[in-house]
């Protein structure tokens, strides 16, 4: 876990990730990401994001790129695994944490956790 950034690791704490094996790299596409995933990345020039996915990886019919939309789940948050489960089934993530996320914009391997 060397590699990740403080608040990455700060929410591994939080959700009780102590080894590497509950962290699994994912393909960017329809089998990689799917609703109710926790997931985290680089996107564009930032650091580390972590998304809950609520929609499958789509192309888009006007831009022709692949999509996925998320709640950007805040890095410093008190978390548990039932308390996200809880947040997604009962969409109580706050709308303006709600995001469309780029594929060609990821700028490191997607990482889902388990």
């Amino acid at each position: 876990m060397q590699f990740f950034s403080n608040e990455l690791k700060i929410l591994f704490s939080s959700l009780q990730i102590k080894s590497m094996q509950r962290i699994q790299m994912v393909p960017k596409s329809r089998s990689g990401i799917r609703p109710g995933d926790l997931v985290f990345f680089k996107y564009r020039f930032g650091g580390w994001t972590a998304v809950l996915a609520v929609s499958p990886v789509t192309k888009d019919a006007r831009t022709g790129n692949r999509l996925f939309t998320g709640f950007k789940v805040p890095l410093d948050g008190d978390y548990t695994p039932a308390s996200l489960t809880s947040l997604y089934n009962n969409k109580e993530l706050p709308t303006e944490n709600y995001r469309t996320y780029v594929l060609t914009r990821i700028k490191s391997p997607v990482r889902r956790i388990k």
